[in-house]
């Protein structure tokens, strides 16, 4: 499976000979790593990711045939973004009330102002006048 990856990545790089890819048991799945050259990245993941799931969605196959679980992760050999924690910072309370707002002016020509809504509902239509010819 190590193979597959390589042989992907490779297929759609400009730099093939800066693929690398490593191979790290963990519990009870495989975590394939891939590095390649900073130019080729944005080639490797693709627009929106599609070429990094597609390539995800390969490794699953191929390592379910196997009998095995497999993750690609892409980047600079680290896993997915791992934040430390956050030392605890202390925060202003929160205001439990909205602001007041300030009125909008009032628009200075006819044309600036909005015009008023329609009634909802259906006024019955006037009768005609009747000619007496």
């Amino acid at each position: 499976m190590k193979d597959l990856v390589e042989h992907m990545a490779r297929a759609i790089v400009d730099y093939p000979d800066k693929v690398v890819v490593t191979e790290e048991m963990e519990e009870d799945h495989i975590v394939y790593r891939l590095r390649v050259a900073d130019s080729d990245m944005g080639k490797v993941i693709g627009k929106e990711g599609r070429i990094a799931n597609a390539m995800r969605t390969l490794l699953k196959v191929a390592a379910i045939r196997k009998g095995t679980r497999a993750i690609l992760e892409i980047g600079e050999g680290v896993g997915p973004r791992r934040v430390p924690p956050r030392a605890e910072v202390e925060r202003e309370p929160e205001p439990e009330f909205e602001a007041e707002r300030e009125p909008e002016p009032e628009p200075e020509f006819e044309s600036e102002r909005e015009p008023e809504p329609e009634p909802e509902f259906e006024s019955e239509p006037e009768p005609e006048p009747q000619s007496d010819l």
